[in-house]
């Protein structure tokens, strides 16, 4: 996000910030600055004579008085002030989400989505508008809470990097833009020690330090060395970083998803969601944003834990707000049983409890909850048969108000059977 916000400010923001208001804004960098370490506040509190709380309220209007002795207003923000950074990216975050939402959906919904779907009985009335109302509630929501994290990769806090290191560009670069990766750390120090970053220099220490890093990755690495030290650095370390990325989301967004459809939290934050049993691609973020917002923090949590090309990132970042899409539009083309398709997502939105997975079915193999779609799903003719459809609307009928199948829907479920037999759509 900081090339986003890079061009956001050069073209946008250096102009609307000096139009904005003088509000003081108070220092946050200032104010923690005056906050005493803990150790001189034990000190403090046990030396004065007066009272903890007098001293502890003093304390606080100093803190006070330096955030605001700053005397920094909103139109003056600097632009790496991690207010302004916040404000900014809140912004962009959010029509971000509106551009993704309706670039994706529209299209999907007039040359993919199959609008015989909307003669389906447990198709609502208004539906289309519904789903773009609910989305439209939840993406404010959603901004802010992401919002952190991004601020987190603009600063530096994440393990995102730039430069994609290789060896044999190394070796030849003229001059040398030492990446950020903490992977390359070892090359950048000895590059950046070279005098004038002079090409032979730089090469030789750029050569040397990997040679020293190759030499202890085998070390360490055994007879192993020679099939892993090439996915070490690299693209091949960018392979490595995208399968991982795939796997930890989708395994990820399994057990929040699934974790969603307990009792405690199904009828709070998930079943606005399952309100969609036929959903259309304006689906795709139509839900509670507490929903939403959980189901994303796999994306986000992964880049503080494991090294990734932010670019690389950026990109399936919005690939996977994409797939969101894809598996809402009613268009059931993949029948892979590895794959979470579309057919796999409508038998959940049908029955509820199945296929929790994001883009495979691994997770919901291993976990249990793997339900194949029907046959008739990929077949077009009894797609929209409508004795497929009245045998669909009564056994959604037949789920109680958590979401669970009870005994007249499918006494062999884990789940069931529960104390209530039936439900209607408008509980869902």
């Amino acid at each position: 996000m900081d090339v986003v916000l890079d061009i956001a400010d050069e073209y946008v923001l250096n102009s609307v910030y000096p139009s904005l208001p003088a509000i003081p804004i108070p220092d946050l960098v200032a104010a923690l600055a005056a906050i005493p370490k803990w150790s001189d506040l034990n000190t403090l509190l046990s030396s004065t004579s007066s009272s903890p709380l007098h001293t502890i309220a003093s304390i606080g209007r100093n803190v006070a008085s330096a955030a605001l002795s700053s005397n920094m207003t909103l139109n003056a923000l600097p632009t790496d002030n991690i207010l302004r950074q916040t404000l900014s990216l809140l912004v962009l975050t959010y029509l971000g989400a509106l551009v993704m939402y309706f670039s994706m959906s529209v299209p999907s919904y007039f040359f993919v989505f199959d609008r015989n779907h909307m003669k389906h009985p447990k198709f609502l009335k208004n539906q289309i508008r519904l789903e773009i109302q609910m989305s439209m509630k939840a993406l404010p929501g959603i901004a802010i809470m992401t919002t952190p994290w991004l601020v987190g990769e603009v600063r530096g806090w994440s393990r995102l990097y730039t430069h994609i290191h290789s060896k044999d560009a190394l070796l030849s670069a003229v001059t040398y833009n030492p990446p950020t990766s903490v992977i390359q750390e070892t090359v950048a120090a000895a590059v950046a020690t070279a005098t004038g970053y002079n090409s032979t220099v730089a090469a030789a220490a750029a050569a040397a330090a990997a040679s020293s890093a190759t030499a202890a990755r085998a070390a360490k690495l055994g007879p192993l060395a020679p099939i892993v030290e090439p996915f070490m650095d690299g693209w091949g370390y960018v392979a490595i970083s995208i399968a991982a990325f795939l796997l930890f989301t989708d395994w990820g967004i399994y057990w929040i998803h699934r974790f969603l459809h307990h009792p405690l939290l199904y009828k709070r934050l998930h079943k606005p969601h399952h309100k969609w049993i036929v959903p259309t691609p304006f689906a795709s973020h139509a839900f509670h944003f507490m929903d939403g917002y959980s189901q994303s923090v796999p994306y986000h949590l992964f880049v503080y834990l494991m090294p990734m090309q932010k670019y690389i990132y950026l990109t399936l970042f919005v690939l996977v707000n994409f797939w969101s899409v894809l598996i809402h539009d009613g268009e059931y083309l993949v029948s892979n049983p590895v794959v979470n398709s579309a057919a796999h997502h409508a038998v959940h939105h049908l029955y509820f409890n199945y296929n929790y997975g994001q883009y495979s079915t691994l997770w919901d193999r291993l976990g249990g909850s793997y339900r194949k779609p029907e046959d008739s799903m990929y077949d077009p003719a009894l797609r929209m048969d409508k004795s497929v459809w009245k045998k669909q609307a009564k056994d959604v009928d037949n789920f109680d108000d958590n979401g669970k199948p009870t005994a007249a829907s499918d006494p062999t479920f884990k789940g069931g059977p529960h104390a209530k037999d039936t439900m209607t759509t408008k509980a869902l």
